[in-house]
């Protein structure tokens, strides 16, 4: 019965073209149950994962496969969900959005940050700019738990709330091929928190990733998914597009234009190590971020934008780092 289930997925999505079909959101469920139960091996599981992919995930089986990982996850408590896996390109600058996530610590929302950083990476990511602002690593969710509320804020690693996430992202190096598991991992919500946000590169993702909140099911529960920067839960200031937002009440899509301003307040001081020449858009990518956070629990842009704007301002001017304006 075990054997035949996997079998029975694999055989649902491998055949030929007028005979495959996706998993049902059950089918999904129950596969990844039995596979983290260890009662399905890395080689059968992985196979389903490719075929999976190169038909192009669907929102029901990544919500199966991430209700499968929730169910054994412990309740961390937290606000504000913010999975950072994809990691910046150089190019693209600093992750500015750890600035706009400890911006909102200092206002009371408790914001879990969770990623992976590959150790052959080459990209910027979060967990290397904990230090400077602070922020808090746990070793695992009790930890996490505890940072939450001692100091609003944490950065757990998928290591240490879900091992067996990690070896299924490390099947990319085996195999040669990413996997449904890098979309899986940023729905995880290991915080159970009531917001959150999606960043995603390619087309067609944001909105994969704000229909998978529907069918995962989670009430009470908004989500902003976006094209971000490389990928990365970061949202760009220079670019116009679609966000989708996903609440109790469903999906729905907003056109965002470019908000890039250039006479907005910046540090004079190297954040993260920004050099002076990138402090604008620095600037504009934290407020863009904070607002596309806020917009979760707003539901209106305008007021999100102008309360994101006040909180930049008022971090400026209250904390030690960055008191010296230009």
């Amino acid at each position: 019965m075990i054997m035949s289930t996997i079998l029975d997925c694999i055989r649902t999505v491998g055949r030929g073209e007028r005979g495959r079909k996706p998993l049902s959101f059950e089918q999904a469920y129950q596969v990844m149950n039995e596979y983290l139960d260890g009662e399905i091996g890395d080689d059968q599981m992985a196979m389903l994962m490719m075929l999976i992919r190169v038909q192009n995930e669907t929102h029901d089986e990544i919500a199966g496969f991430v209700k499968a990982f929730q169910s054994r996850m412990p309740k961390i408590g937290a606000d504000i969900d913010w999975p950072c896996y994809a990691g910046k390109r150089a190019s693209a600058g600093k992750p500015w959005h750890i600035i706009a996530a400890k911006i909102l610590a200092d206002n009371g929302y408790r914001v879990l940050l969770h990623g992976h950083l590959e150790a052959t990476s080459v990209r910027e990511h979060v967990r290397s700019y904990l230090d400077e602002l602070e922020i808090p690593l746990a070793r695992d969710s009790e930890q996490a738990h505890d940072m939450l509320e001692q100091n609003n804020i944490a950065y757990l690693p998928l290591a240490h709330f879900s091992s067996q996430a990690v070896v299924m992202l490390d099947w990319k190096n085996r195999y040669g091929l990413r996997t449904p598991i890098n979309t899986v991992v940023r729905a995880l919500n290991p915080g159970n928190a009531k917001y959150g946000l999606r960043g995603s590169f390619h087309p067609g993702f944001q909105q994969l990733h704000a229909e998978v909140e529907q069918s995962v099911g989670l009430s009470k529960h908004a989500v902003i998914s976006f094209k971000g920067q490389s990928g990365e839960s970061e949202y760009n200031p220079k670019v116009s597009q679609t966000v989708w937002r996903s609440d109790s009440s469903g999906v729905t899509s907003h056109y965002w234009p470019e908000t890039m301003l250039s006479d907005i307040p910046e540090v004079n001081v190297s954040l993260l190590g920004t050099p002076k020449s990138d402090n604008n858009m620095m600037a504009n990518t934290v407020v863009a971020t904070l607002c596309a956070v806020l917009f979760t629990k707003l539901n209106d842009r305008d007021k999100a934008y102008e309360l994101a704007y006040k909180m930049w301002l008022d971090w400026l001017v209250n904390n030690p780092i960055c008191n010296d304006l230009t």
